[in-house]
């Protein structure tokens, strides 16, 4: 019993022992910006087997983009909750253009221990940010975040 314990005490610690926490404090304290960048938080759904989770993403301009133009590079960082005390800390770079206040949204990131790649498409405005996923698995489903 108590070497259970102490595997709990550890998963728990170690949730934690990721700066992500810290990083989305730090920026949603900042308070919500005019654009689409800055913290979100909200739930992952998938539609294939009915999992879902709890989600948090940074958002901000990818650095060194230079003079982008109207289609720009952003850092989409996440940090993704499923099962017990299971997080998982995510980055991709993706594809941004802005229309009237919208960004529109496509990237992919590799996830590790064989899940695969995902694909990620949708809108991020100051309110709101909503996109579909879909893996190379097979796996789909939903994103809806909002601001903390």
């Amino acid at each position: 019993m108590k070497r259970y314990l102490l595997v709990l005490l550890a998963l728990v610690a170690c949730s934690s022992c990721s700066s992500y926490p810290r990083d989305f404090r730090e920026v949603a304290d900042e308070g919500p910006p005019d654009g689409p960048t800055g913290a979100w938080q909200g739930r992952w759904t998938s539609e294939m087997n009915g999992h879902s989770g709890p989600l948090w993403c940074l958002v901000s301009p990818t650095r060194g983009d230079g003079d982008a133009g109207p289609d720009e590079r952003f850092d989409f960082r996440y940090r993704a909750g499923w099962g017990m005390f299971r997080f998982g800390d995510y980055t991709h770079e993706a594809a941004g253009r802005m229309d009237d206040g919208v960004l529109r949204v496509a990237g992919e990131m590799e996830l590790p221990d064989a899940v695969g790649t995902y694909r990620i498409d949708g809108t991020v405005t100051a309110e709101r940010f909503s996109a579909r996923f879909e893996s190379d698995r097979g796996d789909r489903g939903t994103i809806e975040l909002h601001r903390p």
